[in-house]
């Protein structure tokens, strides 16, 4: 009678786990495109059909849609589901346990921070118990994209290079903690007569192609011809991730001019206007820079630079910040001869306030004035 007991209770209990195997469903909530932070992961509804309730716990599996590798690994703690539909969010599952693989690794390892861009499949898997087996399994294809592309800034659209071997310069993709290991690559071609900007990076040949590059600037290598006054160009950044491109910036179009013959006639003691974007004119300046600006922006400090914009590369000369009041300013900054700047030649003084807009101010030096 014993051993029938027995035989009988396993038998219930087998006949139990087979029924709560197939009474549990689970539907990811998760967006396809934006998911950003790895909260979002664990976005899903689980329903219980059962006339129990049953501890469960979740693992998750993150894998490159590339290489088909894993990135990124979760795993829950047990938790009661009890009957009926549950909505489930990262915060009604305790403390996560996260396990990252591979070159591809977020930088951010915080269980609240931000995931790596890239193209992925999310894979789960609902267990019973803590040692049981699989319950329910779904998978999701998902895409985490920067909110914002690469920011182009100089040389400025439709605009012009007083230099034929001039310096770009942009911004980074946001935000900068979804990229693990960040790099640009710099295109720039000639647009031909009637030809768009567009066709014109997808078709023709590139003046210059470089890669691999760090910084948020690149200054056009003397090694290469210099570029041609009667020619149009333009040029587009794309951001690298791994090696891999994770976003690409609007395409800008220049051309380069001839420098204008400096305008002399400025009192030095006079105020200048700082000009949104590139101004043509030209102003004159000695032992010190005095401009006006309408702060609008209500930044309380800036940082600005100086370059030479008649040398190979667009040399930083002098570089600083400037403290700011609301409303419109009387600023001077000290152009000392020590810090290299030459007789006659023509500078631009630049900088970006907390609204993206770029500042500028072309002059002369001269030790005469």
């Amino acid at each position: 009678m014993f051993m029938y007991k027995k035989r009988l209770f396993l038998f219930l209990f087998v006949l139990i786990s087979l029924a709560s195997r197939a009474q549990i469903s689970m539907t990811l909530q998760i967006p396809p495109v934006g998911v950003l932070v790895k909260n979002q992961l664990w976005n899903m509804l689980l329903v219980n059909t059962g006339r129990i309730s049953v501890t469960v716990r979740i693992n998750m599996i993150l894998l490159d849609s590339k290489t088909n590798q894993p990135v990124l690994t979760g795993t829950t703690l047990p938790f009661i589901l009890d009957k009926g539909a549950r909505q489930i969010q990262a915060k009604d599952l305790g403390p996560i346990e996260y396990t990252y693989n591979g070159p591809a690794i977020p930088a951010d390892r915080d269980a609240n921070g931000m995931l790596p861009v890239g193209n992925y499949q999310a894979c789960y898997t609902v267990l019973s118990g803590v040692k049981g087996g699989s319950i329910a399994e779904n998978c999701v294809q998902l895409v985490v994209d920067p909110l914002s592309p690469p920011l182009l800034n100089t040389p400025p659209d439709e605009g012009s290079s007083y230099t034929a071997s001039p310096q770009f310069t942009w911004l980074p993709p946001t935000p900068i903690g979804i990229f693990s290991d960040l790099s640009y690559d710099l295109v720039l071609v000639e647009v031909l007569p009637g030809q768009g900007k567009a066709d014109a990076i997808e078709q023709n040949i590139p003046v210059y192609s470089g890669g691999f590059i760090k910084n948020l600037y690149l200054n056009y290598p003397t090694s290469y011809r210099n570029l041609d006054t009667a020619k149009l160009y333009a040029w587009r950044i794309v951001a690298m991730n791994n090696n891999q491109p994770a976003a690409m910036s609007d395409i800008w179009t220049f051309r380069v001019v001839t420098p204008p013959k400096p305008s002399l006639n400025i009192e030095h003691t006079a105020y200048l206007d700082l000009k949104r974007g590139l101004d043509p004119s030209v102003a004159s300046a000695g032992g010190s820079l005095k401009f006006t600006y309408e702060n609008v922006a209500a930044d309380s400090v800036v940082h600005f630079t100086i370059s030479s914009i008649q040398e190979p590369g667009n040399p930083i000369i002098q570089q600083g910040q400037l403290p700011m009041e609301r409303g419109r300013n009387l600023l001077e900054v000290p152009l000392p001869a020590n810090s290299g700047y030459k007789q006659d030649k023509i500078y631009l003084f630049q900088f970006i306030n907390s609204r993206n807009e770029t500042w500028t101010l072309k002059f002369t030096w001269s030790s005469r004035r």
